[in-house]
């Protein structure tokens, strides 16, 4: 039977509050955790290194590679992840974020139990003894950002004084380590990127977004209504029943078409900067004239949003952004002399039926079932060309002047 492992009692000394029987909480300071945990890429180049000279990989690197995924090479995701972690990390060092920056607690492995006193007082092994389960990316930032701190800015930085919290588990098998390695990656539900990125107000799009939240109000059933209450925030889709219009990534999908135009069908999942917008107009401009723009159309088509027509499907909303961004100072397909957008628009028939919308921002089925599932990627450039050139077949549909040539 094998020996169960001696206690840790000597090592690095600090205080940890304990959890449970095996698993307990801390912090460290960044110089002493990254002394003390090794760095996975480093770890991963020697073992490369001593299977190319046919030795077989030393116990940590064989331990690590249990309870971890290899990094590989710097075109995989993770290492590519690496770098703009360690970018992220050093400017919240360097105060450039604020308070507005997290690096999550790492979770790291003791295979040795720890021996934690009454008073939290342990000791951690000094060299090979601890090995990273979750925040392994952030530990290889990190490892980064300390071998080469000049790249970062951060050489007079004293980071000692940097302050990283931990959870240990400790005294567990490899194969326990494994398991919560699998449930940390594969048990909690992914977020939504578009979620995520509605609440970036760093972005350029989303901080326009917020504007034309906080300072738009609407009238429904003749009371002035804040668009704020109008907003689904902390999920993906708002349910027919709902009184909320859109979701946040839907209404950023909005105003990122009216600020991209086209283009911004396909990059409203993505960052978007002032330098992203051809000829780089003025930012306070672009905002300005952005939130005028959408908030006087709301206003003036309140009672289209809150019957929920096609109007708020997410394909709509970028197709229609997209049609108003030609009424931007800094575009580059403006309308003709003389046309806007409430002209363009106002023959189209915004009812949520097939007849008008299917094959465009709908898809209909051989029951002639209508699905609104279709995301603005996807159906946002038909949606556009129906709306904006009512001389195509598409545009005609849409307006109700032709048959939808589907459901015939």
């Amino acid at each position: 039977m094998p020996s169960t492992p001696k206690p840790i009692t000597t090592g690095f000394p600090l205080k940890l509050t304990v959890v449970r029987e095996t698993l307990a909480i801390g912090t460290l300071d960044m110089e002493n955790l990254l002394y003390m945990v090794n760095d996975p890429m480093k770890v991963e180049q020697d073992a490369a290194k001593d299977a190319k000279a046919g030795n077989e990989p030393d116990d940590y690197a064989k331990l690590r590679a249990m309870v971890q995924r290899m990094i590989g090479t710097a075109a995989s995701p993770k290492a590519k992840n690496i770098g703009s972690y360690a970018d992220y990390i050093a400017n919240g060092l360097k105060g450039d974020l604020g308070h507005s920056w997290s690096v999550p607690p790492i979770t790291l492995w003791c295979p040795r139990p720890l021996d934690i006193q009454e008073d939290g007082s342990a000791f951690f092994p000094i060299r090979d003894g601890l090995i990273t389960i979750d925040g392994e990316t952030q530990i290889t930032a990190m490892h980064r950002i300390k071998k080469t701190p000049g790249l970062f800015d951060l050489q007079d930085f004293d980071f000692d004084s940097a302050m990283i919290a931990f959870e240990v588990y400790h005294g567990i098998s490899p194969l326990a380590a494994r398991q919560i390695f699998h449930d940390r990656n594969l048990k909690g539900a992914p977020v939504d990127k578009s979620l995520a990125m509605s609440m970036d107000m760093r972005d350029f799009g989303t901080s326009v977004t917020q504007t034309l939240v906080d300072s738009t109000t609407v009238t429904l059933n003749g009371l002035e209504t804040p668009l704020s209450k109008l907003i689904l925030t902390g999920k993906r889709q708002v349910s027919p029943s709902a009184p909320e219009w859109f979701t946040l990534s839907g209404l950023r999908t909005l105003v990122v078409t009216t600020i991209l135009g086209k283009t911004g069908i396909h990059a409203a999942s993505g960052d978007v900067e002032p330098s992203d917008i051809p000829g780089e107009p003025d930012p306070q401009t672009v905002k300005r004239e952005t939130v005028e723009l959408l908030s006087g159309f709301m206003r003036a088509n309140a009672d289209l949003f809150d019957a929920k027509t096609a109007v708020v499907a997410p394909a709509v909303l970028a197709g229609l952004g997209a049609v108003m961004h030609r009424e931007t100072s800094w575009t580059k397909e403006p309308f003709s002399a003389g046309q806007t957008t409430e002209e363009v628009l106002k023959d189209v028939q915004w009812k949520r039926e097939a007849a008008y919308w299917g094959g465009i921002a709908a898809k209909v089925n051989s029951k002639g079932v209508v699905s609104w599932a279709g995301g603005a990627r996807d159906s946002g450039h038909k949606v556009y060309e129906a709306l904006s050139d009512p001389t195509s077949v598409a545009g005609k549909q849409v307006r109700g002047l032709v048959p939808n040539q589907t459901t015939v």
